[in-house]
């Protein structure tokens, strides 16, 4: 039987279903969603409250007899870390190293000089031999680390081309890398970048706590003995000392930057303007520098199973 009546209200009672089915589905996304960000809240606040009780660990544990010492270093706990991801994610890609590379990429090249560094840098290294040595690592072809080395810039009197003629006794400056160090070692690019947050966090706090004692340090008898006189100015009152970790940690761009640097360097090591013709190569360094003197060459690299085993045969042979 074919009922208009019947059939308009089959047809409603459908769309009602549908209707209450996709807010059903409306909801419940929206639970989800509200648990999903429930979780990230809680994951970032124990991130920063376990940042900020390293820091007060590494520095002085006095300050945990401050009440609220945890709600007084979390905001600038917070922006260092924020800093240093920032850092740690503009570090380009890995870098491929091995006895190719050495000839082939200008970059490898120049910071390693010879094949025979490489051997050394990498070969030599205890937790590189322990990486490939593991049988948890037996699957794994390469290694992934964190290369740390120093720029030195010396300046020296050399000939130099100019035209057509040789000018004997010219300033300039010759660039040499040493120093090499390796950190991190590890199965993968995200694995290692999640270890240098927690290098750079440790560095950054080991720096700031030498400059306070260094401030401690240098007091005279007067401040010193105002200091007593005046808790609340008093550098070895657990209070102050927390209100000086916050004050440099809050501003992170301060402690720890990442330079971006160009840098031409002919087949001599001679430093070159960046728009010269002549014959050299142009490179492209990201130099870590903590405080005002502490500056060092990073890279994210990657080393073959291949080479390695090869380099150990070879010296074995």
């Amino acid at each position: 039987m074919n009922d208009p009546v019947i059939n308009r209200r089959v047809a409603e009672a459908a769309a009602l279903r549908g209707f209450f089915q996709d807010q059903w589905e409306h909801l419940r996304l929206l639970a989800s969603d509200w648990r999903d960000k429930r979780a990230r809240v809680g994951e970032e606040a124990q991130r920063i409250t376990s940042a900020v009780e390293s820091i007060v660990e590494a520095t002085d544990s006095r300050m945990r007899g401050v009440g609220d010492y945890r709600e007084r270093l979390r905001s600038s706990a917070h922006k260092i870390l924020d800093h240093i991801q920032g850092l740690v994610m503009a570090m380009p890609p890995a870098v491929l190293v091995d006895r190719a590379a050495v000839v082939k990429d200008p970059l490898v090249s120049r910071l390693f000089g010879d094949r025979q560094r490489v051997r050394e840098v990498f070969c030599e290294d205890p937790a590189v031999q322990g990486y490939f040595h593991s049988q948890d690592h037996a699957d794994k072809e390469q290694v992934f680390a964190l290369l740390f080395l120093l720029r030195h810039d010396k300046n020296i009197l050399g000939p130099e081309m100019r035209g057509e003629v040789i000018v004997k006794e010219v300033q300039q400056t010759s660039v040499a890398f040493h120093g090499h160090r390796l950190q991190a070692a590890g199965p993968d690019e995200d694995w290692v970048r999640s270890a240098m947050k927690r290098i750079l966090f440790d560095n950054v706090i080991t720096h700031i706590k030498h400059q306070i004692t260094g401030l401690r340090h240098s007091q005279s008898k007067e401040e010193k003995r105002m200091g007593l006189l005046h808790p609340e100015r008093n550098m070895d009152n657990p209070a102050v000392y927390i209100d000086m970790l916050a004050e440099q940690l809050g501003v992170p761009g301060k402690l720890i930057r990442l330079q971006d640097r160009m840098l031409r360097i002919d087949r001599m090591g001679i430093k070159l303007p960046l728009d010269s013709k002549a014959s050299s190569d142009l490179l492209r360094l990201y130099e870590l520098e903590i405080g005002e003197d502490h500056s060092r060459v990073a890279a994210i690299v990657r080393y073959p199973r291949s080479e390695f085993l090869a380099s150990v045969n070879q010296a074995s042979g």
